[in-house]
């Protein structure tokens, strides 16, 4: 955490808009606070006349690839609450997000990124007549904003999206709403997409492909299956509160000509200029290491992407064993630094969706009686652990899918025995068709788990919609009783950027979602696990 408490400034409108391609952060709502007709056009100018430099910032900055951002927009919470990483370093007296008490200057990074970078720029198309003048690249613009927004939906609650550009003073989107907006933005998405690609194969070359940072080349066709896919996650996500509308938009995405994300296709990732930031983090810095979860689970598995995944760790009192370590403990410095790094490379890329989570949401999907496109739970299952081996490049997956009888291991803390733990499941990873719904579930979200690391938005989301696969419990709860003892943190509360902007908004949006309490304990709509 080098830079992170340093670097962070306030910035203007129109120097956020004329770098939008760059990432930055600010401490207001200015942006979305506006009306688009009363917008002043001279703080709205672009360097460069066409739309599609206002693409490149928008994606980059789903997942920001900035070191300190990322730190701040990801790790300080999501990552560590999906157990994918864990911090070696005492911030603050160790009292911290991780112990459930939330640090407002880390936790706006969480809604900066997304309403600076991805919703303020998608104003600048409305207001510049883009999404008519260029359909097809505000196709891609839209992508983007669902997923920034329903990243921040999925943190905070209730966010300001669908009347953005309405009002100088935008009321928030109770959670259900924003998803309905979500999946009527990606259906448009699809739609202008699809009339170019149908008519004009070659279009996307020629107007886009030097503005994709992704992994895709400009491909307008595995764009449209990314959105498909975000739309069958977003489908997924709201299973337990709405299953008609669930199945309704699930189907329509695998239906769709183009469909989801294949093996053919590979994952979403997003091109790195520069260092990675979770390498720089890691190694530079010192502030992230592997969580516990994964060791145990991966561990017990005998799961060759372990190796792919973390370090064999420094440590002597480890012997070499990749292990990490548990979120939310009692820390001192310098005791936990050499336990296992993340694997990490300079210039590796950001994975935003990785291709084997298409495949584990048709599996979930016909768990729940839904058309997948004619595939079994059980071979969406095992074709998800082998797109993701492939992503890993590592061998041996077919007798991994045959281990009946490997299972989680419990966790040792040489440092702190008070830190040791049982097994979390004894999930195993061969599909059983006689098993029950819940535990062919566990399944299928702990082999998902294991595909999106180190994806730790979805990786919580999902633990906390289904509550697999389990985690370690924080043992220093600094939550002032806002999170029982063993349980987990629900949501993130409402940080100083949302509350400097319109603190009558937010005030609304938990009186109206969450009784007037704005608490980490609360569950979001479509929590009901």
């Amino acid at each position: 955490m080098k830079k992170f408490k340093n670097i962070k400034s306030a910035i203007t409108l129109g120097a956020v808009v004329l770098l939008s391609f760059a990432t930055s952060c600010r401490k207001d709502m200015n942006g979305l606070n506006q009306d688009l007709k009363l917008l002043p056009q001279p703080l709205l100018a672009i360097d460069g006349k066409e739309a599609s430099i206002l693409l490149p910032g928008m994606m980059t900055n789903i997942e920001s690839p900035v070191n300190y951002i990322y730190q701040g927009q990801q790790d300080l919470g999501q990552d560590e609450y999906a157990g994918y990483t864990t911090t070696p370093s005492v911030f603050l007296g160790n009292v911290n997000n991780f112990t459930y008490s939330f640090v407002s200057d880390w936790v706006d990074y969480c809604w900066d990124v997304p309403q600076q970078n991805i919703l303020n720029t998608w104003l600048q198309w409305k207001l510049k007549k883009f999404d008519t003048k260029y359909p097809d690249l505000y196709g891609i613009a839209l992508i983007c904003k669902v997923f920034g927004a329903s990243r921040a939906a999925d943190t905070f609650g209730p966010i300001p999206y669908s009347k953005i550009g309405t009002t100088a003073n935008v009321p928030f989107d109770s959670v259900q709403e924003a998803y309905t907006a979500f999946f009527a933005d990606l259906d448009q998405a699809i739609t202008l997409l699809s009339a170019i690609e149908d008519k004009e194969p070659d279009a996307d070359q020629l107007r886009f492909a030097a503005f994709d940072n992704s992994q895709f080349g400009g491909d307008y066709a595995k764009w449209i299956r990314t959105a498909n896919t975000l739309k069958l996650r977003l489908a997924i996500r709201i299973s337990l509160i709405d299953g008609a509308k669930a199945k309704t938009e699930a189907e329509s995405a695998v239906s769709n000509k183009y469909g989801v994300l294949t093996a053919a296709d590979g994952g979403f990732f997003m091109k790195v200029s520069g260092e990675n930031p979770i390498d720089e983090i890691v190694t530079s810095w010192g502030d992230m290491r592997l969580g516990a979860p994964v060791g145990s689970i991966l561990g017990g598995f005998k799961d060759p992407r372990l190796t792919k995944m973390g370090l064999p760790a420094d440590d002597p009192d480890l012997g070499g064993k990749v292990e990490g370590i548990r979120t939310g403990i009692q820390l001192s410095s310098g005791t936990y630094s050499n336990f296992s790094k993340l694997a990490t490379s300079f210039g590796a890329p950001l994975k935003i969706m990785s291709v084997a989570e298409s495949y584990f949401l048709r599996a979930e999907g016909v768990l729940r009686g839904w058309n997948m496109g004619g595939g079994s739970a059980q071979s969406f299952y095992e074709d998800g652990v082998k797109a993701s081996f492939n992503e890993y490049g590592a061998g041996g997956v077919d007798s991994y899918l045959a281990d009946a009888t490997s299972t989680p291991a419990a966790y040792v803390d040489p440092k702190n025995p008070a830190n040791n733990a049982p097994p979390l499941s004894n999930i195993t990873v061969k599909w059983n068709d006689a098993d029950p719904m819940a535990r062919k579930l566990e399944r299928i979200i702990t082999q998902k788990w294991i595909a999106i690391f180190p994806e730790g938005y979805e990786g919580w989301a999902e633990f906390r919609r289904t509550g697999y696969p389990a985690q370690y419990p924080i043992t220093k709860n600094d939550s002032q009783g806002k999170v029982a003892n063993g349980d987990f943190v629900k949501r993130m509360p409402y940080s100083g950027t949302f509350t400097n902007a319109s603190k009558a908004q937010v005030d609304a949006a938990v009186a109206k979602e969450f009784g007037g309490d704005d608490s980490p304990g609360k569950r979001l709509w479509w929590d009901v696990n």
